[in-house]
């Protein structure tokens, strides 16, 4: 099968080829989301090594494990939850309290001011009041507006429940309303990008 014809199936359809044992539908799997899972662990844990050892494991355990994986709907909600756990399991000890404790870089909603607006100024800005965020909310801002899971995905992948999750997150938004002249900008940002 070309790789077109594996684009045009929906998650749900293209796992189900996974767990069937086409070799394929892993390559096309891993092709389409190492990019992201690589960035986002590099948000959880930022040795580089450590960081693509865990996603290869990951896919390595999908296709060993694969007649024994349930359904999913969401590829990308599996893939980061199982890579959040892989990379916690597998680093060396005391990495869940660095976890917790490191910052998670917020949206690069700086370079599309820049680019929308062109304006190096008002990007220093809004770097400075996102550096500000306690670490939850910036990784909480990550998955929800950059990586686009919902809210019930960033729940689960941040071990939350959904009421905490929207408590957190209207606590992101409302410190950067509070702090910034720049949150007209960043809402049209992530409104224009379906990212809600």
């Amino acid at each position: 099968m070309e790789e077109n014809s594996y684009s045009c199936l929906n998650d749900k359809e293209l796992w189900s080829k996974l767990i069937n044992g086409d070799e394929d539908a892993l390559a096309f799997i891993y092709n389409t989301h190492f990019p992201s899972l690589y960035k986002y662990g590099m948000k959880i844990f930022t040795e580089s090594g450590v960081v693509k050892d865990c996603i290869h494991d990951l896919f390595a355990a999908l296709w060993f494990s694969r007649e024994r994986l349930s359904g999913t709907d969401s590829i990308k909600y599996y893939l980061f939850a199982s890579l959040k756990r892989r990379i916690v399991r597998h680093s060396r000890p005391g990495l869940l309290h660095r976890l917790l404790e490191t910052a998670v870089s917020a949206p690069s909603v700086e370079q599309t001011i820049i680019e929308e607006q062109s304006s190096q100024e008002r990007s220093k800005k809004l770097e400075k009041v996102i550096k500000k965020l306690p670490k939850r909310q910036k990784e909480i801002l990550y998955l929800r507006y950059y990586e686009g899971l919902t809210t019930q995905e960033t729940a689960d992948i941040m071990s939350l429940s959904i009421d905490s999750t929207y408590v957190l997150l209207s606590k992101a938004l409302n410190y950067l309303r509070k702090h910034s002249d720049e949150l007209v900008a960043i809402m049209a940002y992530i409104y224009g990008s379906n990212k809600f």
